[in-house]
């Protein structure tokens, strides 16, 4: 093993280049964090349509890369740009990535995704090869980069620079897996035996994380609540048993936060920048917030704010079965983020009956996410599960209080306020129903009308620290782990 490490990330979506979820915040953050480690880190994407993408000075460094899809070749390029500690490749085809959404709309996924994403797993494979480009570690996430291990245990097994290559397959949210037609298996060019025999397949279909769980050298997810809900049967998605077999290489490490970019002393995004020791400015947010979203609403009315994907494991169906209970409280509610239609729909129509306390955005904008950070009293996470989670982080940060559903890493980082003992950053409910949604609601704005109460929790967050730097060490450790496995250690 060499000295320095030498680390390939990725990823199909980095903000804020392109984002759906979480996923964009970690791998913006963490090839940061490892190279600040010492490691040599290459990023590698999709080149979407974007501006933020547009933008950025880059160079073609390969005008003709032709990719192996089936019996066919299709031809890419690679575009490479420097972001300080480590460098962002992107993989371009117009035919697949020239889309303004990541994976689908609101209607629904693009019909030629198993294609695209086939395309993104060898490109990058074929260029690591054509440049000879030293690896270590070839490090994937989520269902779009798993393709990955089992081409290199492939395709590419009798080629002398990947021998040593060992993989690492991160587990951000298993409910997505990639599920596919068996037709598709004859793009990637391999036996049909994988799927006779299971390895690729479940359910009939082609299985994109499957694969990634069962051919990487190493796996984790993202926190250790959701490692243990998803080796059960009812969170397990289909996987539990595979994931069982594979306990030994299995592990968790949980997300963190990047406080350079999230810090609301130095936010640029925000109207007022304040500290942990000067609160006062952080009433501008949310006036500047209430503004902002077009809503009337008094100064001291509490404010909740929501940043999601809106789909039904963001816990969106119970909020919207809450939704008239809580406009008759006094409160109002922004919600900013894109998803599935009919989630769109119903809160375009509840913001029509209740537009001067309710508003929504669909857009996913890094600006207003900060905004939303710092100008809302309380971070509303209503989810029916979640892997990690990052807002209720943010929150902590930013002096802003999260009301939670106790799964996953919300249930690990936020600890219920309790009035007895005066301890406790936030508040949670472990029934997923609208009913315990709206008493932890309930609970929280009664201790808001209590600002001294309110102050205490406050400060609790304030004293959090979630840093990527912990993170990033045990990633190191991950890495080092896998490469000692593919030696046989």
């Amino acid at each position: 093993m060499s000295q320095k490490l030498r680390v390939i990330y990725v990823s199909t979506e980095v903000s804020p280049f392109a984002k759906s979820g979480e996923l964009a915040d970690v791998a913006s953050s963490l090839p940061k964090y490892l190279a600040s480690l010492g490691m040599e880190v290459s990023l590698f994407m999709p080149k979407y349509r974007k501006p933020e993408i547009e933008s950025l000075p880059m160079e073609l460094i390969m005008a003709e890369l032709m990719v192996p899809m089936g019996e066919k070749k299709v031809k890419g390029q690679i575009y490479k740009s420097e972001l300080g500690k480590y460098d962002i490749y992107f993989v371009d085809n117009p035919a697949y990535f020239w889309r303004e959404d990541i994976y689908g709309t609101g209607k629904g996924e693009y019909l030629d995704n198993d294609e695209r994403f086939i395309f993104f797993n060898r490109a990058i494979l074929e260029f690591l090869l054509k440049t000879k480009m030293e690896v270590d570690i070839i490090h994937c996430n989520n269902w779009p980069t798993a393709l990955i291990p089992v081409f290199l245990k492939t395709h590419y097994s009798h080629k002398a620079q990947f021998k040593k290559v060992a993989t690492v397959f991160t587990l951000h949210n298993i409910a997505y897996q990639g599920e596919f037609p068996p037709e598709t298996l004859a793009l990637t060019g391999l036996s049909w035996n994988y799927l006779s025999s299971k390895q690729l397949s479940f359910n009939g279909k082609f299985n994109f994380l499957r694969t990634g769980v069962m051919f990487s050298d190493i796996l984790n997810t993202v926190s250790s609540s959701y490692k243990k809900e998803i080796l059960t049967e009812s969170r397990g998605f289909g996987l539990k048993d595979i994931l069982e077999n594979r306990r030994d290489f299995f592990f968790s490490i949980r997300n963190g936060v990047d406080y350079e970019i999230w810090d609301p002393e130095t936010d640029p995004y925000i109207v007022a920048n304040y500290t942990p020791s000067n609160l006062k400015p952080k009433k501008k947010n949310k006036l500047d917030l209430i503004k902002e979203f077009g809503l009337s609403l008094p100064p001291k009315t509490p404010l909740m704010g929501i940043v999601s994907y809106l789909s039904s494991h963001k816990g969106f169906d119970i909020l919207i079965e809450a939704m008239d209970e809580i406009m008759k409280m006094d409160v109002g509610l922004v919600i900013l983020g894109k998803g599935d239609e009919r989630y769109e729909k119903r809160f375009l129509d509840i913001q029509k009956q209740y537009p001067r306390k309710m508003a929504i955005k669909l857009e996913i904008n890094p600006a207003l996410a900060h905004k939303i950070a710092a100008g809302a009293d309380i971070f509303l996470i209503p989810s029916l599960y979640e892997p990690c989670g990052l807002n209720q982080l943010y929150s902590f940060r930013y002096g802003t209080v999260p009301v939670v559903r106790a799964t996953g890493g919300l249930g690990e980082t936020v600890r219920p306020f309790r009035t007895k003992t005066l301890k406790g950053n936030g508040f949670v409910f472990k029934g997923y129903s609208s009913h315990a949604l709206l008493k932890a609601i309930k609970d929280a704005l009664n201790c808001y009308a209590k600002p001294h109460l309110w102050q205490k929790i406050v400060k609790e967050g304030f004293k959090e620290n979630f840093s990527w730097e912990a993170a990033a060490r045990k990633y190191r450790r991950l890495y080092q782990s896998a490469l000692e496995m593919k030696k046989g250690g």
